[in-house]
């Protein structure tokens, strides 16, 4: 079966399918699909899927943007995310696609990015000497402490942290602050107690969905990502997506790891060719966990990125045991670099007068061969450029394929009872006065 679809911009290719007939598949999918259209057209906030809403819902853009006009100002260098999981892995996964990359060579572009989304001395040390050296006035940083729940241990500890040092410095630090949670939140009534600015998250929103939110839009836009046309890829991925054909890319992808997943395909590598997507796949890769790793079911999702792991794991995808599916991400438009043409190794390179998205476009074509050679499963996805548009169309995609993949496998691809047990003990540990 050879099938490519065209979103738009974004390119499926589906080129390896072992004669699979996926009548019955979408016979199961089809209805789910119609009830997650209706969700979209009511703008249904009140059901398990309203962050499908998201991306059309204007209201949540103009309050992000009020709160940037609010907060953002010229002399901005340093946003500061306190976050985890759900929280950050979003926002870090676009901020590190447009600009993370290639940072620590761009000294003199502002603003950046931090994310704060572990408890680390070594890193609270390191990161107040660079403040303190770095920001003289209250109007060069902004901390943003996200929290859907309101109680989650790590961004709790780093913002009691951040702040207790911010505030030694900065007498209007309160000001430099915004916290997004859900409504009536602990977190929320203790924000709004201090007198600091809060956005909200709409309930039914998770955290691994909602990027789309003020989560990610907020910290995204202050930092000069245009969060209009982020927005506009999810919404024309989104609808196209809700169709009921081969233009609905996620309905496909989600129909392929399904059938692959009763084969004994356990396992699904995606195979990123551009190191700034990397955060992008750490962001899937929660995304599966905690929708449909359930029951004793479930996927595990592995990040390869291209070239560097077919020096390390290639080997295993094609000699290891055949437990995996693989995605294969690439753009189409890449800066170059010229290789010179006149080699100090003659006799040991066939590059010479090449540029590196030709040698990288190579290494993309080998590897699709190999899996082909191989009788490996695997889609392409082709993305045009790297760019805000395109990565709103992918995670929109990919949140949407891992809903259907879930209705599926029949399990519920919005709450995580393992994750909440180890935050139950964590608590119960921490309420000890001795550990």
């Amino acid at each position: 079966m050879r099938t490519v679809t065209n979103i738009y911009k974004i390119r499926m290719k589906l080129l390896y399918v072992k004669n699979q007939n996926w009548s019955e598949q979408q016979t199961l999918l089809d209805p789910y699909i119609t009830q997650c259209k209706k969700v979209i057209d009511l703008q249904d906030y009140t059901s398990a899927e309203a962050s499908l809403c998201l991306p059309s819902d204007k209201k949540i853009v103009s309050d992000v943007m009020a709160m940037v006009d609010k907060k953002k100002t010229s002399n901005l260098r340093y946003i500061i995310v306190v976050g985890i999981g759900g929280s950050n892995l979003g926002s870090k996964a676009i901020y590190d696609a447009l600009y993370g990359s290639t940072d620590q060579f761009m000294p003199e572009r502002y603003p950046k990015m931090i994310f704060l989304d572990t408890i680390d001395a070594k890193t609270y040390k390191a990161l107040f000497a660079f403040l303190m050296k770095n920001v003289i006035k209250e109007d060069e940083f902004l901390i943003s402490i996200i929290s859907k729940s309101g109680g989650t241990t790590e961004s709790l500890v780093n913002a009691e942290i951040l702040l207790s040092d911010i505030k030694k410095s900065f007498s209007q630090w309160k000001k430099r602050c915004v916290i997004i949670t859900d409504t009536n939140s602990k977190l929320w009534i203790e924000g709004k107690r201090l007198g600091i600015d809060i956005l909200d998250i709409p309930k039914k929103v998770g955290g691994r969905y909602s990027i789309f939110s003020a989560v990610g839009l907020f910290p995204l836009a202050v930092a000069g990502v245009d969060i209009q046309s982020l927005m506009k890829g999810a919404e024309t991925m989104r609808n196209n997506c809700t169709l009921h054909s081969n233009e609905n890319i996620s309905r496909i992808s989600a129909i392929f790891q399904y059938v692959y997943l009763q084969k004994g395909r356990t396992t699904h590598t995606s195979f990123y060719f551009h190191p700034e997507l990397e955060s992008l796949g750490k962001w899937y890769r929660q995304l599966t966990g905690e929708s449909v790793g359930k029951e004793k079911k479930g996927i595990t999702p592995l990040v390869s990125m291209g070239s560097v792991d077919h020096h390390s794991m290639v080997q295993l995808y094609f000699g290891g045991p055949p437990d995996k599916t693989t995605e294969i991400i690439y753009s189409t438009k890449t800066e170059d670099y010229p290789i010179p043409k006149d080699s100090l190794f003659p006799s040991l390179s066939t590059t010479e007068g090449k540029n590196t998205s030709e040698v990288m476009s190579a290494i993309q074509k080998g590897t699709v061969s190999a899996y082909k050679l191989q009788n490996e499963p695997y889609f392409e996805i082709v993305l045009d450029g790297i760019n805000e548009y395109e990565l709103g169309s992918y995670m929109q995609y990919k949140m949407m394929e891992i809903m259907y993949l879930a209705h599926l496998m029949q399990i519920n691809a919005f709450d995580q009872p393992q994750v909440e047990l180890y935050k139950i003990e964590t608590k119960k540990i921490l309420s000890k006065k001795d550990i």
